[in-house]
């Protein structure tokens, strides 16, 4: 019985990991193609780099043109990925059973709770080394595809490392969704708790006696060895993983005492405040009946949880960035031209010693694009959601075509990304104002506009996955892989221009490329992206009424 469901739960679990792994390959690849031009010249590429980077980033000239790669990969985008798969994962694990009313059935199941906790948390385990295995081979492959040697470099060791940590994030999230039963509440807090650390190890060896605060987050131990030159540092490694048996075993002890749900993890919340009249009638407003507001409405109401970290913590950031430029005005333009361009097109080549450039180096280039991403990809997934979860029949027993519920998911996945993109711009204003910076309103509307466009594009990727599959997970992964894919083709075609064909197809290349904080809205972006999105739900939908629906 434990290897049945084990097998199972790895079935289930296994086609939006390898997803996102076939995606951190082809980042790989576009990393070395966008290098590979460099050639000797990545020696003296390393020598005009500060020395503080350098450190900061575990490489030096040794490493060669895959160094450059495999500094992108570890230091950012692969562990994004990796621990992002393994806080699904961990979420999805056993509070996933609880939201989606099957809990009931593994539990009348001749089983122990116990025995339920281990043969789920050992998939969710196996799974995640999978994927870092996995991760290292294409990391590998990709370096000697383009015939440079990868003896300068320790894959393994950084592969060890990264391990370490996402394993410690997914057993956070396992824990926390054990415990609680919540599966949103799980990946909410977990992401949040990764994006926090992945800023707190990035700024606070910046400040002096701020290193030993850094220590505090997982992050940091990522690089903090420098395991690419250096090998695996043993000592913080075993630390992580005590770390994340200790979390784990704090989840199975609540698990095995708590009363389980099965199907209404959030109910008890909700009748408790309809007890409430003025706040039954707003709920009822926003539930509303079976009309394109009741779906819409639904749908936003269950985004709730990550609206309000994405937006509400994208909106708080915005708004203290512009009072930390008055901070660091007076140094941070001299800071970024100690970089050479091929780091700085990494981040459109902002310059920081202007308010624009600052929040587009430090915002509108990676962070807003990953809250905009989470927030309308989950919104793509649940069309496919409700087919996992056996609600779609009820949804269908209402006098609505199929056509019709689909079409208002895509609505709600436009309006999910929309508030996102207006706490966005809202931030971003308040921080202009508040700070004196002087920038120009309309364009960061037009900034706002197009980190609609973005999500609208990464939530209707999401959408169709999930419209033609009826499997959420491989709406995740496909909305997850268009992100990933996208952010590393418009990354990349700013080093090498060989890319910037290709860089056409990247939504990402119409919402940043023309630094629109700067130069405001050109007419193509908001059509490209809003029509490619528009093409993705149309598609979606068509498929979504041809099949045969589960649930």
């Amino acid at each position: 019985m434990l290897r049945t469901l084990y097998l199972k739960s790895i079935r289930d679990r296994a086609a939006s990991a390898l997803i996102g792994v076939a995606s951190l390959w082809l980042v790989a690849v576009f990393g070395m193609w966008a290098y590979a031009g460099l050639g000797d010249d990545a020696v003296s590429f390393f020598d005009e780099m500060p020395a503080f980077y350098t450190d900061l980033i575990g490489i030096n000239g040794d490493a060669g043109v895959a160094g450059l790669m495999l500094s992108m990969m570890f230091n950012f985008i692969g562990p994004f990925v990796v621990a992002g798969i393994a806080i699904s994962m961990g979420a999805a694990t056993l509070a996933g059973e609880e939201n989606d009313g099957t809990m009931d059935v593994l539990t009348t199941a001749p089983r122990s709770r116990s025995r339920l906790f281990s043969s789920k948390g050992l998939a969710a385990l196996t799974i995640a080394l999978i994927v870092n295995v996995l991760a290292w081979l294409g990391y590998l492959l990709s370096i000697l595809a383009f015939g440079d040697p990868a003896s300068g470099v320790n894959i393994g060791a950084a592969t060890v490392h990264v391990t370490a940590v996402a394993l410690l994030y997914g057993a956070f999230a396992f824990a926390l969704g054990a415990a609680t039963g919540h599966q949103r509440l799980a990946s909410g807090v977990s992401t949040a708790f990764l994006v926090l650390s992945f800023f707190a190890a990035g700024l606070l060896p910046m400040i002096d006696g701020g290193e030993d605060w850094a220590k505090i987050f997982p992050w940091y131990y990522i690089n903090g060895a420098a395991p690419l030159l250096n090998g695996i540092d043993w000592t913080q490694v075993l630390v992580l993983l005590a770390i994340a048996a200790a979390l784990v075993v704090v989840g199975w002890a609540v698990y095995v005492r708590r009363d389980l749900v099965s199907g209404a993890a959030s109910m008890p919340i909700l009748e408790r405040l309809e007890d409430d009249e003025r706040i039954a009638r707003m709920l009822e407003l926003l539930q509303g009946r079976s009309s394109t507001r009741g779906i819409v409405g639904k749908a936003l109401s269950e985004s709730r949880a990550i609206l309000t970290i994405a937006g509400g913590g994208i909106f708080v950031m915005t708004a203290f960035m512009g009072l930390m430029f008055n901070l660091v005005s007076d140094f941070v333009g001299q800071f970024a031209d100690a970089f050479p361009d091929n780091i700085m097109a990494m981040v459109g080549f902002a310059d920081y010693s202007r308010p624009e450039g600052w929040y587009h180096g430090e915002m509108l280039s990676i962070t807003v694009p990953v809250a905009v991403a989470v927030a309308a990809i989950s919104a793509g997934a649940a069309l496919a959601g409700e087919e996992r979860a056996r609600t779609i029949a009820v949804l269908l027993g209402s006098p609505m075509s199929r056509a019709a519920v689909a079409w208002q998911r895509a609505l709600a996945v436009l309006a999910v990304a929309g508030v996102v993109a207006a706490a966005t711009t809202a931030g971003i204003a308040l921080g202009n104002g508040v700070a004196g910076l002087g920038m120009s309103y309309p364009h960061i509307l037009a900034t706002g506009v197009l980190i609609w466009g973005l999500g609208a594009v990464l939530g209707a990727a999401a959408f169709l996955g999930g419209a033609v599959t009826g499997q959420p997970r491989i709406a995740v992964g496909v909305g997850t892989g268009v992100a990933v894919i996208g952010w590393a083709l418009t990354a990349f075609a700013a080093v090498n221009d060989a890319l910037v064909p290709l860089a056409h197809v990247s939504p990402y290349y119409y919402y940043t490329w023309e630094l629109p904080l700067d130069n405001g809205l050109y007419w193509y972006q908001p059509v490209v992206l809003f029509g490619a999105a528009a093409a993705l739900f149309a598609i979606g939908v068509a498929g979504y009424v041809r099949r045969d629906l589960k649930g």
